[in-house]
Order: C-alpha cells, then structure tokens, then sequence
C-alpha cells in the first residue's frame, strides 16, 4: 500500500503535466489514470481550463449522486466522460479555491489511500473521506490577531517536536478539541504561553482556575515562548506545512487548525506575519509555582462567577526551569499512555 506522502508525489506530477496538456477541442477536462484501481476501474487525476484540480472516482451501476450533495468551496458532482473508444460516469471530486490546492491534495491523497485498503465501493468511501475534510472547505475562516498568530506559532513549535520523536503526534495536541491544557496523554500535559519581544516582560495571562491545574498523577509542563518580528522568520502557514509534512495524519493537523481559525491559503500572502523565536523557556508547574486552582482557594467558587484570568509573572517563579535533555524526556513520554 502507497503511503499519503508518496501518493501526494503522484498527484501533484500527474496535476502539473496535465496542465501543460492542451484540452481538446470540446472537451471539459484532461484526465490521466492514477496508479490506484477499485472495483470499477482506475481513479483519475483531471485538470479543466481553469487548471482546477479533480479526482474522478469510477461510478457502475445505478449508483447516483444527488444534485449538490456537496456544494460551494469542495464539490462533489456527477460527471460523464466519453471519447472514441470510451465512455464513463465518474464522482467528480474539485476544489474551487487554487490557494487551498495544497489541502485539496492532502485530502485526495487520503481518498486514494482509502481506496487502496477498501476499493469496493468507491464512492462510499470517498465520500466518507471527503465528510471528514469538508469543514476545512466551508464559510470563510476569521481572520487571526498578530496575538493569535503568535499563540499558535508557539503551539506548532512545540508540535513540531513532539512529531520528530512521533509521526502520530497531533492527537496529542488537544486544546483545539476543547482539551483544558494544549497538548495532553492524560497524564502528561504542555501549556504553551507565548508574546512577542515588543514586551519587555516575561509574563504570560492564564484563562480559568483549571488551566494550570495538574493532572491527577500526572504531570503538567509550561513552555514559555518569545518571538520576534523579523523578515528571516516563518509564517504560521510555513510553520503547520512542516508539520503536515511530518505527520501521519494530514487531516487531524488541518482541521485542529481550523478550529482555532487558521485555514491553509489565507495568512500566507507576501504580508503574512514572520516570527522568529529568540527566548524559551519551560517549567514543571508544581507546588512552588503561582498560579490560582479551584483547590487553592480558601472557598469555594462563587456561584454566578464566570471567568477568572490573572498575570503570572516568570520573575517571580521559583520553580526550576527545566533544560533541552529534561524536556526532551518529558516529550519522550508523552503519548505512551495515549
């Protein structure tokens, strides 16, 4: 079985020379068969002449797709093909948005890497594929704050190096599914605070009495992040590239993205922020360290009392900081209890 980097490799090569294919007189789209058959014949890589991207996945039968089944952004229509010798009904799957091509891509990729394991009934199974991706493809994303940008420069960082030591890494990242701390296997967590060096503090704002709140026999770490703006630095977009890359799971990766308002495409024009990290910093949050708990309060939580948000400031920490080799063993564990 063709793994979904290798597979993207294929798509992207059989996308570009269709595109320097001239479309016949007539014909609506230039297709090439792809390396992955099914029960009813071989997927194709197509182009039209907007250079628009499709994957055709062979219909038999009375199989039919209903009118607009999928609609706006990412479509999912039924398309015939006939030339001389052949005639074929296809579910034509097409993005419409060329700055979304790369995720468009990842998402045919894991079609085909389904189709590969099951190609029994093809449409079901891409259509089920696409379901899964489509909230990537749908409404207009909001558009992220300098302060949002730089949060979640700090949460790929840290991503990024949980994905050296494990491929499977972003199930672990579990803030943007509601997780109270951004990276956790239960027992081990990451609360990742990050500003920018127009700051001259090291401070950072905690939402909530249970977001440094450790986890009952486990263990909950705080990576502090400062980042500079500087033309040298990278994008979030070329940050959560590199991590797509690395991963197993592209999906998981863009749709966690999606959820904190990021969508591959749109904060990845020649504006687009550059941060570069210039301090770090990471701590074992234990009894030493301030911080407000339901459990440290001498009463209870008021009834009616919605939010608490406080400043720490790391001036006034007198727990450890915990060097490269000690956080790299902390990481290591992560996910083993997963």
């Amino acid at each position: 079985m063709s793994g979904g980097a290798d597979l993207r490799r294929v798509l992207d090569r059989h996308w570009a020379e269709l595109d320097l294919t001239p479309l016949g007189p007539g014909a609506a789209l230039r297709t090439s068969p792809l390396p992955v058959v099914t029960e009813h014949g071989p997927v194709s890589a197509a182009t039209d002449g907007n250079s628009l991207r499709h994957l055709l996945i062979p219909l038999r039968g009375r199989r039919r797709i209903p009118t607009g089944r999928i609609g706006g952004t990412l479509r999912v229509t039924e398309r015939a093909l006939e030339d001389d010798e052949t005639y074929g009904r296809f579910a034509d799957v097409v993005c419409t948005r060329r700055d979304l091509d790369d995720v468009f891509t990842g998402l045919c990729a894991d079609v085909l890497v389904a189709l590969e394991a099951d190609g029994r009934q093809p449409y079901r199974t891409t259509l089920a594929v696409v379901n899964r991706w489509r909230q990537l493809f749908s409404g207009v994303p909001r558009t992220l704050t300098e302060a949002q940008e730089i949060g979640l420069a700090g949460e790929l960082s840290v991503l990024l190096r949980l994905l050296d030591k494990d491929p499977g890494a972003v199930r672990l990242w579990t803030g943007p599914e509601g997780g109270r701390h951004d990276f956790s296997d239960g027992l081990h967590t990451v609360e990742v605070k990050s500003t920018h060096t127009t700051s001259e503090r090291r401070t950072f704002d905690v939402h909530g009495l249970d977001q440094l709140e450790v986890p009952q026999d486990g263990r909950l770490v705080l990576a502090w992040h400062r980042f500079e703006r500087t033309p040298r630095g990278r994008t979030v977009g070329e940050l959560a590239a590199e991590a797509a890359r690395l991963c197993i799971d592209e999906s998981e990766l863009w749709l966690r993205l999606a959820r904190l308002g990021y969508r591959h495409g749109r904060a990845d024009d020649e504006g687009a922020l550059r941060v570069s990290p210039v301090e770090e910093r990471w701590y074992e949050v234990d009894g030493a360290f301030p911080r407000l708990t339901a459990a440290s309060l001498m009463e209870p939580v008021p009834d009616g009392l919605l939010d608490v948000r406080y400043t720490v400031d790391l001036a006034g920490v007198h727990s450890p900081m915990l060097d490269d080799p000690a956080v790299d063993a902390f990481l290591d564990e992560m996910g083993r209890t997963s």
